[in-house]
């Protein structure tokens, strides 16, 4: 999933790029390696994903690099700060995607983008009841929360069950 949304986005060469629910960290090690003069941020709820993601980039660490434990709801990050935010695999588990959404719009810079890029998984499985804390949300409901919050230039990709939306910052 991740090589084909990462041939969806356009990775800069160099400024602020956050992963948002980093989980183990191998998307903010492809992100390091993608843009090399770029410093990324990854963001995740989960002290043990923080440990394993500040492990995998432990190189990077303090140089280019930052692990932090923090919620989406709760951004930390001042206005107009990243070139790029991404969201692999964690919307459907966000409590409140509209605020979520507007402080990602907050974070990013005039002309920045940000990314879902989620599997939707099997349609006849009901997701929802397998996991009470899931809402599985359709590509074009994602392009409708991004161009509710201000997001410009929304696009749909999809391969299968994955889907990469991305907007843009006006």
């Amino acid at each position: 999933m991740a090589k084909w949304a990462f041939s969806k986005l356009e990775v800069p060469a160099q400024g602020n790029i956050m992963d948002i629910g980093c989980g183990g960290g191998y998307n903010v090690k492809r992100l390091l390696e993608a843009s090399p003069q770029a410093t990324v941020i990854g963001l995740d709820l989960s002290e043990e994903s923080v440990r394993k993601a500040r492990k995998i980039n432990r190189q990077e660490i303090e140089k280019r690099c930052r692990i932090f434990k923090g919620s989406v709801e709760k951004l930390m990050f001042q206005d107009d700060q990243f070139d790029l935010v991404t969201a692999f695999e964690t919307v459907f588990f966000w409590k409140d995607v509209d605020m979520a959404f507007g402080n990602i719009y907050r974070c990013l810079k005039n002309g920045g983008s940000f990314a879902v890029i989620h599997n939707y998984g099997d349609p006849k499985i009901d997701w929802e009841k397998k996991l009470p804390c899931m809402t599985r949300y359709t590509a074009e409901r994602i392009a409708s929360f991004l161009s509710g919050s201000g997001f410009i230039n929304v696009k749909i990709s999809k391969k299968g069950n994955l889907f990469c939306v991305i907007g843009q910052k006006a």
